[in-house]
């Protein structure tokens, strides 16, 4: 039988030369771009959801805010989620969940306010429709909740007020979240000439009520626009005072004054957790010691478009969100951070930073085509790329692709029928057909045993050629 060793030497060979073939493709195939990755969602009580809610990340003043690891999303009243709600976004782990529902008596319309707190605490304040008995039958109000990772802290709560009422400013009071709020009364519904209200959530002992005329030192025409809370100094009340702008202490002493009110019209208060609205680019910024300083002109050539915020400490940091009047994709910038992503032609995300050319990083298929004009967001590793949807791709400080797919994943998202056991018969066939044999040492005879490995080979080679040549397009 030695006329029969050298085909049988061949068979193997050939064999042993697909088998590595087959494990060095799998091993370089992170560099090839595959798809962005989706979170699992879920509900409250962890179990599984069969879609993401269409309408969480539609507020445009508050679309998403990235603090840490996680990433909060408020969800508005819609269909399928009828009193609205928010959503907890974790790309680290790979999950997105809905923390406990908002109740539909107080359904989430529009967020006024939501500011971060020590120990991952976010404070929110939202306008709710509330029905009644009056004529009309639907009144505004505003609702507070604190919440965290682990759900609401302290849940929803009506805050006093009336229909009308504004939102004037939020701040912390170590974990206790404060809100200052004008409320509408009798004629004045639009709470021009209100007092102010300080509630603490979760607390009935206050609210606190300091009077218009405390506030405005008996000026006629004073209005009270905006609140914050400076650190150990207690809260600063910002006044229009017939066509100037005064800063006014908790006390009632005043502490500036003279401002124009064009400062008023474009200050941006994101220091009392308020955001502007991205079509209405900020003049000046409001600091946390309470002086106010000149914001960047927006660039030129860009349309802006509803912007995240990042978490940094109590603090809201801007991360401006715009697409150019002329050319494709969106520019997301923050700090001396520049970066551009577009889709490209062929179906696939492409990234940039600063000036650099645009690199492709992953392929735009399924429910992920539009994440090109997603939120690019720094979490604690690198950035991410997400939709409120929950698709998102990792990247690196330089634009690399750190979460690529690897080929079982990429296959599963195929949905292809036994895509994923035609891939493990090709990287596992051969040594499970030659393993038994060598270790039994079956049949005794060498050449015998040769044999029977070749013929083992060719049924490897047999099967997994057509399977290879089948999984070839699904790989490309």
């Amino acid at each position: 039988m030695s006329f029969l060793r050298i085909p049988s030497w061949l068979l193997l060979g050939l064999a042993c030369l697909l088998w590595f073939a087959a494990l060095g493709f799998v091993a370089l195939w992170p560099q090839h771009p595959t798809g962005a990755r989706q979170l699992r969602w879920k509900d409250a009580n962890g179990q599984p959801l069969a879609s993401a809610p269409t309408s969480c990340g539609r507020d445009t003043r508050f679309p998403l805010l990235a603090q840490q690891n996680r990433v909060w999303v408020p969800c508005l009243a819609a269909p399928d989620l009828p009193g609205g709600g928010i959503a907890l976004l974790q790309p680290s782990r790979g999950e997105a969940r809905l923390l406990a529902p908002l109740p539909e008596q107080l359904s989430l319309e529009r967020v006024e306010g939501l500011l971060p707190g020590t120990g991952g605490l976010v404070g929110l304040v939202y306008r709710a429709s509330t029905r009644t008995s009056s004529p009309g039958g639907v009144v505004d109000v505003l609702v507070a909740t604190v919440m965290n990772e682990d759900g609401w802290q302290v849940p929803p709560e009506r805050l006093p007020g009336g229909a009308g009422s504004r939102l004037l400013g939020l701040g912390w009071s170590g974990h206790r979240l404060e809100v200052a709020l004008a409320p509408a009364r009798g004629e004045d519904t639009r709470a021009e000439a209100a007092d102010a209200v300080l509630v603490r959530v979760g607390d009935a002992e206050l609210p606190l009520t300091i009077t218009r005329e405390e506030m405005c030192l008996y000026l006629p025409d004073c209005i009270v626009r905006a609140a914050y809370r400076a650190a150990q100094a207690g809260w600063r009340f910002l006044l229009e005072d017939g066509g100037a702008l005064r800063e006014v202490k908790e006390s009632g002493a005043s502490v500036m004054e003279g401002q124009s009110l064009q400062v008023l019209a474009g200050l941006d208060l994101r220091v009392a957790g308020r955001l502007r609205p991205a079509s209405i680019p900020p003049t000046h910024r409001l600091e946390p010691d309470g002086s106010i300083l000149p914001s960047e002109p927006p660039p030129s050539g860009l349309r802006p478009l509803p912007s995240p915020s990042v978490a940094e400490g109590s603090r809201l940091v801007p991360l401006s969100r715009s697409r150019p009047e002329q050319g494709p994709g969106v520019i997301h910038e923050w700090e001396d951070q520049h970066w551009h992503t577009a889709s490209g032609s062929d179906g696939s995300l492409r990234v940039g930073e600063g000036a650099r050319p645009l690199a492709t990083v992953a392929l735009l298929d399924g429910p992920c085509t539009h994440l090109s004009s997603g939120f690019l967001v720094p979490l604690r590793r690198g950035l991410t790329l997400l939709t409120p949807e929950g698709c998102h791709v990792g990247l690196t400080g330089s634009g690399q692709r750190t979460d690529p797919l690897n080929l079982l994943e990429h296959l599963e998202r195929s949905r292809v029928p036994h895509a994923v056991p035609a891939l493990l018969w090709i990287l596992l066939g051969l040594p499970l057909l030659l393993l038994p044999a060598g270790l039994l040492r079956w049949p005794r005879e060498s050449e015998r045993r040769l044999l029977v490995s070749a013929l083992l080979a060719c049924c490897y080679l047999l099967s997994t050629l057509p399977l290879i040549s089948w999984l070839l397009p699904l790989l490309s």
